[in-house]
């Protein structure tokens, strides 16, 4: 019994009165004694109780394939379970994202939380999920299936707790995060209701980011007449345009700090040519750039075209640039110290959350929210490694604390 009572002052309640994101620094409501409420410990409770049944409903949504545009099979049970949950409204919208409405009062603030359900493995249709002492392997394991196991318990556990919203909270597994958060923006741009915050579930336990990282980079391409090698003396070649472009993009200076101004470029991609006795037609490289800054992001992509210009004029060869203009970057004044991003702060530490990193260079569905004025943030959901790759792994025991943290952020919020 001793144990039982000291893991359930380890996870208190907090209390969010009002949100808003103003230049005026905030203070966090995080009060721990609410951890020894009797609704805090039936809350906690049950999650430790299912603890078996978490991982088992984890691993088999894992094996549903779900690559961005193939969300069908994942929706469905998503939203079968809103349903089974109790929840006010379920349903999948017109974009196939999985939406559950859990209703409060009149007077409530219109909240969303949104894990994604998209993977970036397309092709992957069949997925074994491994299990090793604390880890589980697979594709997706992490990003971000474990978001939205965090968030279907969290809903249960609140339902089985007796728990009353003031609020009107908008659970939205959306589809498309992956590729421009496209669900989330469309859900955001038809709906009917307007939104006082969003909360996206993604990204490493302490992670937290209230700003949106602009992307920039696209692909630099050069076109010339081209030659045999015998023929070649005088005949401009695409490939030294590339090697220039790139040596001098290189010495482009970004800022580093502070955070709302950091920006950041790579040349990730090169290639051209057919054959290895002509000069090159065509060659080509690739630039990825990203800022939390979108003057700064601006700047940099300005350079970038100048240069790619010059040498082109420099070799003699034409050159076609297209740099992504529509990822901006967005910062909401305050938004760093404000009550929303404070509280969810205070959380994470009590929680013991390692890595804790607050920044504005969020690239998640909370970037929606930005760009349209919502006060949005991003909240971790376990710890991951090798993201994005066929060996992904995420870790059991940071699930369970990524499932608190989004339970206190509910409470807190109400």
């Amino acid at each position: 019994m001793k144990k039982i009572i000291t893991l359930f002052l380890c996870f208190p309640f907090i209390f969010l009165a009002t949100i808003s994101f103003t230049q005026k620094g905030e203070e966090s409501l995080f009060k721990p004694e609410i951890a020894s409420s009797p609704q805090a410990q039936k809350i906690f409770s049950f999650i430790e109780k299912n603890r078996e049944a978490i991982i088992e409903e984890w691993i088999y949504l894992t094996e549903i394939p779900a690559p961005s545009g193939h969300e069908e099979k994942r929706a469905k049970y998503i939203e079968a379970q809103f349903k089974a949950a109790g929840l006010d409204e379920a349903y999948i919208d017109e974009f196939g994202n999985a939406v559950g409405i859990w209703r409060g009062t009149s007077q409530g603030k219109n909240i969303i939380f949104a894990p994604h359900m998209d993977t970036v493995f397309q092709e992957v249709w069949e997925i074994k999920v491994i299990r090793e002492e604390n880890l589980l392997k697979a594709p997706g394991i992490g990003d971000d299936t474990s978001s939205c196991i965090n968030l279907l318990w969290s809903i249960r556990a609140l339902k089985n707790a007796g728990f009353k919203p003031k609020n009107n909270y908008y659970f939205v597994a959306t589809v498309g995060e992956e590729i421009g958060f496209r669900g989330m923006r469309l859900f955001l741009d038809n709906s009917k209701e307007k939104f006082d915050m969003l909360i996206a579930l993604d990204g490493d336990l302490g992670s937290l980011s209230y700003g949106a990282l602009g992307f920039g980079g696209g692909r630099v391409i050069f076109r010339g007449p081209g030659a045999h090698t015998m023929q070649s003396r005088g005949v401009p070649n695409p490939n030294v345009a590339v090697a220039k472009a790139i040596e001098r993009i290189y010495q482009i200076s970004v800022p580093a700090e502070p955070p709302e101004k950091f920006a950041i470029y790579n040349v990730g991609m090169i290639g051209g040519g057919k054959v290895n006795n002509a000069v090159s037609q065509e060659s080509f490289f690739t630039v990825d750039l990203r800022s939390a800054n979108q003057a700064e992001l601006e700047k940099a992509a300005r350079q970038i075209e100048e240069i790619c210009r010059q040498v082109a004029e420099e070799v003699g060869v034409e050159v076609e640039i297209n740099l992504n203009k529509n990822a901006r970057a967005y910062q909401l004044p305050g938004a760093r110290h404000s009550t929303l991003v404070r509280t969810a702060e205070e959380i994470l530490k009590f929680l013991k959350v390692r890595d804790l990193e607050i920044n504005p260079l969020g690239s998640t569905d909370a970037n929606a929210g930005i760009e349209q004025g919502i006060p949005s943030i991003n909240l971790g959901r376990t710890y991951c490694r090798y993201k994005h790759s066929l060996r992904e792994e995420a870790e059991i025991d940071g699930l369970f604390v990524g499932i608190k943290q989004d339970i206190l952020m509910i409470l807190s919020l109400n």
